[in-house]
């Protein structure tokens, strides 16, 4: 990476997001490694044992990052580091975020329909929708 001062930051949350379509983001991740900042982010439970073990873990899925955030303030954290683009399998993650940070949202069994083609989530209040 060259200028950081306007470099575009990406976060992308590791369980059900990477885990869930491990070939697009590795492939993602390495081409883009030195155009932009990357950041994972991932709830886990914050111990330096895990730390590590995350990190071996996104060794062998083939993912490249800049930074790796094991936190449950996501949206605290991803403010603050002024990440524009965010991937994520849950709404509660997207909610409280501001206009200028795009999001993606993985698509999977346990949050969308796939045979009535519906998302499971309601947008506003991330509650479970019955099928």
């Amino acid at each position: 990476m060259k200028d950081k001062s306007n470099i575009i930051k990406i976060g992308i949350d590791l369980d059900d997001t990477i885990t869930y379509c491990k070939p697009f983001f590795s492939m993602m991740t390495n081409a883009m490694q030195d155009m932009v900042e990357i950041h994972i982010i991932t709830n886990r439970e914050q111990t330096p044992e895990n730390e590590v073990a995350i990190r071996k873990e996104l060794d062998e899925l083939g993912i490249r990052y800049h930074h790796l955030a094991v936190t449950d303030k996501k949206a605290e954290y991803i403010l603050r580091e002024g990440i524009t683009v965010y991937f994520d399998d849950t709404d509660e993650c997207f909610l409280s975020l501001p206009e200028s940070v795009t999001v993606f949202k993985t698509r999977e069994p346990w949050n969308f329909n796939f045979e009535n083609h519906v998302w499971l989530y309601n947008d506003k209040t991330g509650q479970h929708i019955s099928e």
